[in-house]
Order: structure tokens, then C-alpha cells, then sequence
């Protein structure tokens, strides 16, 4: 540019009766100068305001444009054409500035006024602020943001669209031409600018710049120059900001621009889905050819918007359902894979073609589930069904294509509690899909998984469905059944879903060809072995040797017995490979428990020198985790959710500082201190327990995505809970042998619950107590002992409507659950009804024992007196409010997920009244002689709600420590109560 003279810095320039000072100059052009300016204010002298001054001068080589020595431009002849035609551009460019600037202000620089002068023209624009693209980019350093290029991409596409609409080009995109400022962006320097269709006359310039510039524009070729040239500029931008570097022509021949950001590394690290689309945009918008190029702004921003959302993981399509099938892959544990053989079930007839009596392995199951079939894998528990679908989700997210199938797993054990009637899995894809706000939310991402599931396998893309665990969604699957059903009728979708057994052919799936996963090879169960240095000892009899062989064919014993092997001798306790083999198992049961005992074992060796992790860790293998096990096996499920495991986890708290406990397991009596340091309270105690041990650190409870706990194999739950069982039992034991004592030898709880008064209580005196006191105690602990007895009635009753409420049909609204609790709430109205003939608020006892001046807190005692009376009008409202929300049809509680909710605020309500009523009668017998307060305990042993309430918490305790476990039930309570009306319960009986 040394040919063309720039005017000196404090220059003064006069345009348009303004003076304007040169401070420096900003930038060049092929057409033009642009300086930084100011100008003093008309009004407020002193004051400057800072502009920008484009100058139209041409470079010409040879000097044919020049200044004269008093400023003014002037040309020779032979520079008098590239004038004419830069300053055609010129005025046609401020022409388009002014008019765009007038319809799209916040997307176009500002041109402040423009003067023909010193020979030449000028324009003065206003300073946005900000910095140009290429400007950042040469400042940045680093990974680059491919969201960040992509967004900056977006907004010089809205600028365009400005352009293009009113049939105008801008021709030179660039990174020195987008202006970059705070929430937006800025198209620059108009110079270029042309009207299509008019403007190709001969010796058009047009601006060319390595790197941005298109072939058709380059070449000169103008009847190809149009809007795909502009889109040209912006993926040449796009690939500057991911690459680094500028665009080569190289780039643009052999392999492609696309293939070449992939292959220099520049977007490692981002999802597949998204690398594929990065790549897709610079391969089209930089084709060599304008027409295979975006046609329209619109059309390239809408891969670019696509792009954003692959980076941020949300939306629903193909590569979103892909990318959430990789990041299910990446939540796995990378765990060796055996190759399995599939063996057609119940020699059921080939009805596909290719088919045949046996499937040999993975990578031919993958090819049928593409080819579009459907398969229900069974196989006892075990045997590998979950491992082999994670090994076919493996294959199926290795390299993203859109021509080939999204692969996605789902468990199934979350619908005995989820039971999103028909549409469990397809919510269950939009969970993991995060899709976009919007007006018609759910029903519109629902729609759009249709779109997926209907475009057929063989034309590439849709969606194979692996679904882990028929057997573990609960007894009242069928809504779940009729889904995979449908779903497996849709032209895009593939289904595998794995069973114990096919049973489930007699009435459903029948579509679905049924397969049976076979056992390990005999020559894979021995290279395990030898790989684990446990090879079968020669001398081992033929017999024992088969059956070993037989029972570690199970891919799961396989392992528990390899790990148990691995376990003892790091405990020290074999001495070589043949006392290994002796010591182990031969059973699945045996396997299993020896597996968690060695376990046990390992965790104590671990923890050696710390007895508080040791005493920690043992009673969360030994109690907590078997109590978790015995509770699933109580509830009929595999699982437990949050509130139960958070539940069961308080009881262990509490349990663990109760005298009883510590008579039943010595091994801890003194220790609860020690173990609980700096555990603030239960809520504490659930997240390290449970969280951090038994699902963190040692594996052997699961969390799933809907926030339920289960243990890490099904084969575990037997024996498991059954030391539960056996632990629960050995506590009851030194529970029973302590109210045994306390009411001595013949004496038993006596409760007359029907007749028309109350026989007089009469003891023997006792120490501490006259014959009068004893007198007024045993008759005020009877008639508490029968109110207590009608509230468990009440409760237990309560229990039953909500275990029928919380049934599927019910949650899912279905005429036969609302006509079942309808009939079940009117028989439970009547039944309740025959309680309060036998209710008293025992006044006369109270009386009685107010002129005693006993320490009996009469408060409490009054309470529980007038508690049965109360929780009828309670029970009665409830009844009401769950009949009208559930079983009328016209009721706003449509969906389960407004149903489920309800129910379970009601059970929390109920479960915090039953505790704070056993803890206020704790508080109230302990101040009673001896044979008043057996009277009362040992009735509540015998009740259906207050005998569990008995193992939570301690039996007669200290007054401060029974107040203070009172005020945490009664903070329960008050929870709960903030719940239900949350559920719009009409809590207007006084006894709430």
C-alpha cells in the first residue's frame, strides 16, 4: 500500500461544515481508508465526540490514484476507470448501509452522514465499541469453542438475511468485517456491497481476501455470484474459529474441509453427533460448486442451530437420542466382554429371512435388531443379559452417522414406581433427552420421537431399543407390555428386551422372536480361570469338576468366584491355589454369601487402625444393607425409592443408639458416639451411609435415573434378606425378653375393647408409688392402652385405602382402579364408623391423676386420649379428598404424576402421625409404676402400626432424649402437613 498516501495524524478534515481531527488510521481496504476522528460538540464546547472516517481512495499499484500535496485525490487518465467503478461501489454501499440501517438498526453499523469532497467521498460512522472478529481470534489462545463460533456464525447470518432479502449481496464477510460487541454482532465496510442482477457491468472490482473469499467471486465468475457466495464467507469465517487458521485452497480439494477439521484435532473433546455436524457444515457451506452450497441463510442456520444443540445435549432428534445412548455407554463400568451364542426358544419357526435356530454372537444380534426385528432375550438371573446389551449399546455408539440406528438402553426397574402407564419408555427417551422449551412442551417432543420412530430402519437412522429387565418393572406391567408392542410395529424402531424366561409370549410380545442366552463355553469358563490363576486341580474328581464347571458357566458366579478367590488371598486366608478351591463354594446361594463375606472381610483389613471406619463399615454391611434387602423382599419389589431408603437409613441412626440394639449386638454397645462423630443428624448419616459407602465407594446398591436404590445383582436379595431377617429377630428377641421382665411372670395385656364401662385396675404396691397411685395409673394406662388400640385401627385402615390408591390402575386413572377404591373408601367409612362407640377422652382419670401431682405429662396423655376422636374427622376429610381427586372422572388429578404425588403426602402424613402418637405414649407410660407402663407396652407390642414404631425407636428412654426424638417426629409432622396442602387437602377437622 506504499503507493497510497494516508493523511497525518492531528489532520483537521472539514466535512460538511465539521471539523474533524485524525487521530490515527483504523484499517485499509483494495477501495478505501478508514481513520479514527473527533469533533468537538456545538453546544457543550470541550467535548468530543469519536467517529469513524471511511475515505473513498483506491490503491493503484502504479501511483495512477494519488494525493496531491494539498490532500485532494486525483487520478491520471489511466486510473480514472478503477475510480469510477470504486466510487460506483462506494455510493451503491452507503446507499445499502442507510437503508438497512434504517429497517435493521441493532444488526447494521451506523453511517452518520456522507460528503463529496478534497476530490473524493467520505462517510462518517458512528463507534460501536467492541472488537472485530479477527481481532479476538488473533488474541485467542487454546482449545477453540465450537459453540461460541457457532453462535457468532448465527448472528452474521441474521445480519445477511437483512441483505439478502432485499435482494442485496455483501460479498465480503470476514472476520475483519464482523464487528463483535456485547449480546451481538455487526456486519462492517459496505464497499463491497451489490445489488443482485444489477452492477456486472465490465470492470467490476470485487473484494477478494485469501481464506474468505468464494471461487465463483475470486474467478470472476457473476453469473454464479449470489447468496451462496455470502454463505461462502460465513462457513470460511466458521472453519477460521474452529481450525485456527485460515482456509486453504488445499482444504477446499482432496478429502474436503469437513474431513479436515476432524482430522487436525480441532473438535476433540465435543460429542460425536456434534464433530459430525461441525464437519457437515464446512463440507457443504464450502463446497467448490455454488449450487451444492446452502442455498439460504435459513437453511445453514438450521444446522448451526442443530450444532448448539448436539454441544449443549437438548432437543429431540436422531443424534440426540444417539448422544444419550453414549453418555449411557460412558455411565458403565468398562467390564471384559465374553461372546455369547442366542438359541431360538421353544423351536419357534424362522419368520424373518436369514434367520435360523441360533444367533452366534453380538455383532449378529446387532445386524437383525438394524435389519429391524424384534427379540425378547431370556436367561436366569445372572447369566449376562444386562452385560450383553451393554456390549451391543457399545457397537451401536462407536462412530455417529445418521444413516445408522440411535441406539439407547433403558432399565426397566424404575416402572413399578414410575408406571407411566403407555408411555414409559418414550418418556424416559425425553428424560434423557433434555428437550427445548416450548408452548406445547411435552406433546410436541413426543411428536417429534414419532417422526424418529417412523422413518424406516433400512433408509438409515431410527432408533433401537435395548430394554433391561421385563421381570424387574413390577406384576402390573401391562401398560408397559402394550408400548414395547407398539413400539416395535414402528418401521424406525428395533426392540430388544431381556426377561427371566419368555413366559410373557402367553399373552403378550408375540411379535417378538424369543432367544435364550446360553451359558459361558466350557473353554471360556477355564481361560477365565487359568487368567485368574484358579485352574481346577487335576485330582479334582470328574463329578466335582463337571458340576464347578456347570455352576461357572454363569457368567455372574464366574466373577463372584473369581473376585471371592482374589478376595482371600489378599485377607491371607488360603495358602495356595489348591486350599483355594477347596474353600470355596460349589452353590449359587453359597457363592453368593461368601462373596459378601470375604467382602466384609477385605473392607476390615482396609480399615485396619481406624476402629471408627471399622465399626461404620460393618454395621453398614451387616445391618444397613441387609435391612435395605429385607425391606425390597417385604415390599414385593426389587427397590426401594428415595423416601424409603432415606427412611430406612434414619431408622438404622436411630436404632443405632437404642439400648436394645446394643443388648442384641454387643459388639456396638458404647460405640454409637464413636461411629456418629461428625454426623450432623439422619439426613447426614442417609448421604454418608448410603450415598457415599454402599453407592459410591463399595458398589453394592445402584442408583438408578429415577432416584430408586438397588442392589447390585438380584441374586444378592435372598441372602441378604435374610440376614436382615435374622437381625431383626435376634433385636424383637431382647425387645420381647425386656417387657417380659418388666411385667413379671402371668401377667399379660388385658384389653377389653367392646362392653358398656371399664373394669377398676388393681395392683399390688409397688416401691415409689402408694396402692391409690397405682390404682388411678392402671386404670388411666387401660383406657389409653384401648385409645391407642382404636388409632392403630384408624391408621392401619388408612394404610389400606392407600395401598389400593397406589395402584397402577388407580395412578393411571382406569374405570376398574376408580370403582375398586371408591367401593374400598365406602366400606372403610363404615367400618370406622363402629370405633367411636368405644372411644372415651378418659377427663375422670385425668382428674384423678392431676390431684396426685404425679410426673406423668397430662398434656400429652390428654392428647392421646382425644386422638381417636380427632382422627376421625382427619381420616374422613382425607377419604373425601382422595375419592373426589382420584376416582371422579372429571378431577384436575388427571396424569399419574398428579396422582402419585397426593397419595404419597398422605402416606408421609400418616407414617408421621403413628410416630409421634408412639413417642408421646413413651413419654407418658415411663412416668408410670412398673405394672401400668407393661400394661401399655406390651399391648402396642401386639399392634399392627406401633410394633414396627417399637424397632425404631427405644423403649422407655430418658425423659430429654424422649422429648427430643418427639420434637423431631412432630417437625416431621408439620412437614408433612405443609404437604398436603400443597395437594390441596382441606384440612378444616380440628384434629390436622
Amino acid at each position: 500500500m506504499s503507493a497510497r498516501e494516508c493523511r497525518r495524524e492531528g489532520e483537521i478534515l472539514r466535512l460538511g461544515g465539521v471539523d474533524y481531527r485524525l487521530e490515527a488510521v483504523e484499517g485499509q481496504g483494495g477501495s478505501s481508508i478508514v481513520y479514527r476522528a473527533s469533533y468537538e460538540d456545538g453546544l457543550n464546547r470541550g467535548y468530543y465526540h469519536r467517529v469513524l472516517v471511511k475515505e473513498l481512495f483506491p490503491y493503484e499499484e502504479s501511483g495512477a490514484v494519488y494525493r496531491d500535496e494539498e490532500g485532494w485525490v486525483c487520478c491520471r487518465p489511466d486510473g480514472r476507470e478503477l475510480f469510477e467503478t470504486c466510487r460506483r461501489g462506494f455510493i451503491q454501499g452507503n446507499q445499502a448501509n442507510l437503508e438497512l440501517l434504517a429497517q435493521l438498526p441493532e444488526q447494521i453499523s451506523g453511517n452518520i452522514n456522507s460528503y463529496e469532497a478534497y476530490g473524493t467521498l467520505y462517510s462518517v460512522l458512528a463507534v460501536h465499541g467492541g472488537e472485530t472478529l479477527e481481532q479476538i481470534l488473533e488474541k485467542r489462545d487454546g482449545r477453540p469453542d465450537l459453540k461460541w463460533a457457532a453462535g457468532i456464525c448465527l448472528q452474521v447470518l441474521e445480519a445477511l438475511e437483512g441483505f439478502h432479502r432485499r435482494g442485496l449481496l455483501h460479498l465480503d464477510v470476514s472476520p475483519d468485517n464482523i464487528l463483535v460487541l456485547k449480546g451481538r454482532v455487526l456486519l462492517i465496510d459496505y464497499n463491497s456491497v451489490l445489488r443482485q442482477g444489477k452492477g456486472w457491468e465490465k470492470g467490476l472490482i470485487l473484494s477478494v481476501k485469501e481464506g474468505y473469499t468464494a471461487p465463483e467471486v475470486r474467478l470472476g465468475s457473476v453469473s454464479q455470484i449470489g447468496p451462496a457466495s455470502d454463505l461462502f464467507g460465513v462457513c470460511a469465517v466458521f472453519f477460521r474459529m474452529v481450525a485456527g487458521r485460515r482456509l486453504t485452497v488445499e482444504d477446499l480439494t482432496g478429502q474436503g474441509p469437513g474431513r479436515r477439521l476432524k482430522e487436525e484435532g480441532a473438535l476433540a473433546g465435543e460429542p460425536e453427533s456434534a464433530v459430525w455436524q461441525a464437519a457437515k457444515i464446512a463440507a457443504r457451506g464450502l463446497h467448490v460448486l455454488a449450487r451444492r452450497r446452502y442455498p439460504s441463510a435459513e437453511e445453514m442456520r438450521r444446522d448451526l442451530e442443530e450444532l448448539i444443540l448436539r454441544l449443549e445435549g437438548r432437543g429431540v432428534s436422531h443424534s440426540a437420542l444417539w448422544e444419550s445412548g453414549r453418555r449411557r455407554r460412558g455411565q458403565l463400568k468398562e467390564e471384559g466382554f465374553l461372546e455369547r451364542r442366542l438359541a431360538r426358544r421353544g423351536g419357534e419357526r424362522e419368520t424373518m429371512p436369514g434367520g435360523g435356530e441360533e444367533i452366534s454372537g453380538a455383532e449378529e444380534c446387532f445386524l437383525r435388531l438394524k435389519a429391524g426385528e424384534n427379540l425378547l432375550l431370556s436367561g436366569p438371573g445372572g447369566m449376562g443379559k444386562s452385560r450383553f446389551l451393554q456390549e451391543l449399546l457399545r457397537r451401536g455408539t462407536r462412530r455417529y452417522s445418521p444413516k445408522e440406528p440411535a441406539v439407547v438402553l433403558i432399565p426397566l426397574a424404575d416402572y413399578q414406581e414410575a408406571g407411566e402407564s403407555g408411555n414409559y419408555i418414550r418418556k424416559s427417551l425425553l428424560r434423557s433427552l433434555q428437550p427445548e422449551e416450548g408452548a406445547d412442551g411435552e406433546d410436541t417432543a413426543l411428536a417429534r420421537l414419532e417422526e424418529i420412530f417412523d422413518l424406516p430402519l433400512g433408509r438409515g437412522g431410527g432408533c433401537i431399543l435395548l430394554l433391561d429387565g421385563l421381570n424387574e418393572s413390577g406384576e402390573r406391567n401391562q401398560g408397559l407390555i402394550r408400548e414395547m408392542e407398539e413400539l416395535g410395529r414402528k418401521p424406525g424402531v428395533g426392540i430388544l428386551v431381556t426377561d427371566r424366561t419368555d413366559a410373557v409370549k402367553e399373552y403378550g410380545l408375540r411379535d417378538f422372536s424369543s432367544w435364550e442366552l446360553c451359558p459361558l463355553g466350557r473353554e471360556q469358563v477355564l481361560d477365565k480361570l487359568r487368567e485368574c490363576g484358579l485352574e481346577i486341580p487335576r485330582e479334582a474328581a470328574a463329578s466335582e469338576r463337571d458340576g464347578m464347571l456347570r455352576l461357572l458357566s454363569n457368567p455372574m458366579m464366574l466373577s463372584l468366584y473369581c473376585r471371592t478367590a482374589e478376595f482371600r488371598r489378599e485377607n491371607g486366608e488360603t495358602d495356595g491355589e489348591e486350599d483355594g478351591w477347596r474353600e470355596l463354594p460349589r452353590t449359587m446361594d453359597g457363592m453368593t454369601g461368601s462373596y459378601l463375606e470375604t467382602f466384609f472381610t477385605r473392607q476390615m483389613r482396609a480399615d485396619s487402625g481406624n476402629r471408627r471406619l471399622q465399626l461404620v463399615h460393618g454395621y453398614v454391611l451387616r445391618h444397613l444393607l441387609p435391612a435395605a434387602a429385607g425391606e425390597m423382599k417385604r415390599r414385593g419389589r426389587n427397590l426401594l425409592t428415595f423416601r424409603e431408603m432415606f427412611d430406612l437409613a434414619g431408622q438404622s441412626c436411630r436404632r443405632l443408639r437404642s439400648r436394645e440394639f446394643a443388648l442384641a449386638f454387643p459388639e456396638y454397645a458404647g460405640k454409637s458416639r464413636l461411629m456418629l462423630e461428625g454426623v450432623g443428624g439422619e439426613g447426614e448419616w442417609f448421604d454418608y451411609a448410603v450415598e457415599e459407602q454402599l453407592v459410591e465407594q463399595m458398589g453394592l446398591l445402584t442408583k438408578s435415573e429415577g432416584g430408586n436404590y438397588r442392589l447390585i445383582h438380584d441374586n444378592f436379595l435372598d441372602c441378604l434378606a435374610a440376614k436382615g431377617e435374622e437381625n431383626r429377630q435376634r433385636l424383637a428377641g431382647i425387645q420381647a425378653a425386656r417387657l417380659r421382665r418388666r411385667l413379671g411372670v402371668g401377667l399379660l395385656a388385658a384389653c377389653v375393647l367392646a362392653g358398656a364401662g371399664i373394669t377398676v385396675f388393681r395392683l399390688t404396691a409397688g416401691r415409689g408409688f402408694s396402692e391409690k397411685e397405682k390404682q388411678v395409673m392402671g386404670n388411666a394406662a387401660q383406657r389409653l392402652l384401648i385409645n391407642l388400640q382404636l388409632v392403630d385401627l384408624q391408621l392401619a385402615g388408612q394404610g389400606q385405602i392407600l395401598e389400593e390408591a397406589s395402584s397402577e390402575e388407580v395412578l393411571a386413572g382406569e374405570a376398574s382402579g376408580r370403582r375398586w377404591l371408591e367401593t374400598a373408601i365406602g366400606r372403610k367409612r363404615e367400618e370406622q364408623a363402629h370405633y367411636q362407640v368405644m372411644t372415651g377422652d378418659g377427663e375422670s382419670w385425668l382428674e384423678e391423676l392431676e390431684q396426685l401431682d404425679t410426673d406423668i405429662p397430662l398434656d400429652l396423655l390428654g392428647e392421646l386420649y382425644v386422638m381417636p376422636a380427632e382422627l376421625e374427622g382427619v381420616t374422613d376429610e382425607a377419604m373425601g379428598h382422595l375419592e373426589t381427586s382420584l376416582c371422579d372422572p372429571s378431577s384436575p388429578y388427571r396424569t399419574r404424576d398428579q396422582r402419585k404425588p397426593l397419595v404419597d403426602a398422605y402416606g408421609a402424613y400418616l407414617e408421621a402421625v403413628g410416630d409421634v402418637c408412639y413417642l408421646k405414649m413413651n413419654l407418658v407410660v415411663s412416668e408410670m409404676d412398673e405394672e401400668s407402663r407393661s400394661l401399655v407396652l406390651d399391648g402396642a407390642a401386639q399392634m399392627e402400626v406401633f410394633k414396627d414404631a417399637m424397632l425404631d425407636y427405644p423403649i422407655n428412654p430418658e425423659r430429654e432424649e424422649g422429648e427430643r426424638l418427639l420434637e423431631a417426629a412432630e417437625n416431621r409432622l408439620e412437614a408433612a402437613r405443609g404437604e398436603l396442602r400443597q395437594q390441596n387437602f382441606p384440612m378444616e377437622a380440628g384434629g390436622w
